[in-house]
């Protein structure tokens, strides 16, 4: 009996591959774990799910929900990205110790936090020390997830806060000391503990879980089987599906790129059979996924800080965004 392997379980696996790589070109690039450390990433990460969702319905201090939530972010990220493409292996020692470095910061921030707040504008050398460490773990997690560039702009402003004097004018300022930055980012709830955390402990992560739970429990594919039952079988119908079904599990999932390639895989061979070349194919698969930045209710992270900083509430971000988004995809719809 001949162990043979079905040619299209080896292109279905071609495609998961290549939708994967695109997906990490936009979003980063992950650790491919197995075995004993798989789980243990994973556990950690349902611990994470299960606090946050206690913290959305119990009552816990600001400093803490927002410092737990960053040295669980931590941990994860030296667990997950690895430092460069090269190394997707299994997770180094230094990843480890740098994880726990991290979460080791925010735990003594919040030892006795009530008299580390009070130091905010004195910190003492310990302070200044466990501040900085974690300034530069936050950058180099950063340039693992996003690339250079965001960290780059981060060090770049940092940098000019400090020498402002010596900067010619009109860029010159009073400059700020070590210990003025290192308490400000690190000391108080304006710096990396500030609005941006805010939202993403008390919203983003949520929205996160709910993306997640659809992915697993398989919501997506509901959506495009619904999608295309719902548009029959006329000569334009192939498109509009694919539109139908960019509307749908983009507003859960939030992001355009994980739309595009998991719609990508499956309405791709339809689109082609129907008539459309690749370009035209591509397009209009780019363009419905891209629609999930603007669609409810996730809308992306900008959704939550728009609600934060303007002071107004989250239902009242998404009503005020079923405009655009209706009209985005109807326009497609029509074009189609």
């Amino acid at each position: 009996m001949t162990d043979e392997k079905d040619p299209a379980v080896g292109v279905s696996e071609k495609r998961l591959k290549e939708a994967q790589k695109f997906i990490e070109e936009e979003e980063g690039v992950t650790r491919r774990l197995s075995g004993w450390k798989q789980q243990g990433v994973t556990y950690f990460a349902v611990g994470m799910s299960l606090f946050h969702l206690y913290a959305a319905v119990a009552t816990i201090t600001t400093q803490v929900l927002r410092g737990v939530h960053v040295a669980m972010v931590l941990f994860l990220s030296y667990l997950v990205f690895p430092p460069s493409k090269k190394r997707l292996g299994s997770i180094a020692w230094y990843d480890v110790c740098l994880a726990v470095i991290g979460a080791g910061t925010v735990v003594y921030m919040l030892v006795d936090f009530e008299e580390f707040i009070y130091r905010a504008v004195t910190p003492n050398m310990m302070d200044l020390l466990m501040g900085s460490i974690l300034i530069v773990l936050i950058l180099e997690a950063t340039r693992r997830g996003t690339g250079w560039i965001m960290p780059l702009v981060v060090s770049l402003f940092l940098i000019y806060a400090y020498v402002g004097p010596w900067l010619p004018s009109p860029w010159t300022h009073r400059g700020y000391s070590i210990k003025r930055i290192v308490g400000h980012m690190y000391m108080t709830l304006e710096g990396i503990f500030g609005v941006p955390i805010d939202v993403s402990s008390t919203f983003i992560i949520l929205f996160t879980i709910y993306g997640a739970v659809l992915e697993h429990t398989g919501a997506g594919k509901f959506f495009i089987d619904f999608s295309f039952r719902m548009m029959g079988g006329k000569p334009s119908s192939a498109g509009r599906t694919v539109t139908m079904a960019s509307f749908l599990l983009g507003g859960p999932s939030g992001s355009g790129v994980a739309t595009t390639v998991t719609l990508g895989s499956v309405a791709y061979p339809m689109l082609k059979r129907a008539g459309y070349d690749k370009d035209s194919a591509g397009g209009l698969l780019s363009a419905g996924g891209i629609g999930a930045i603007i669609s409810p209710p996730v809308l992306g992270a900008a959704a939550f800080l728009i609600a934060e900083i303007l002071k107004v509430s989250y239902l009242q971000v998404i009503k005020m965004a079923m405009v655009p988004t209706i009209l985005y995809y109807w326009s497609i719809f029509l074009m189609v």
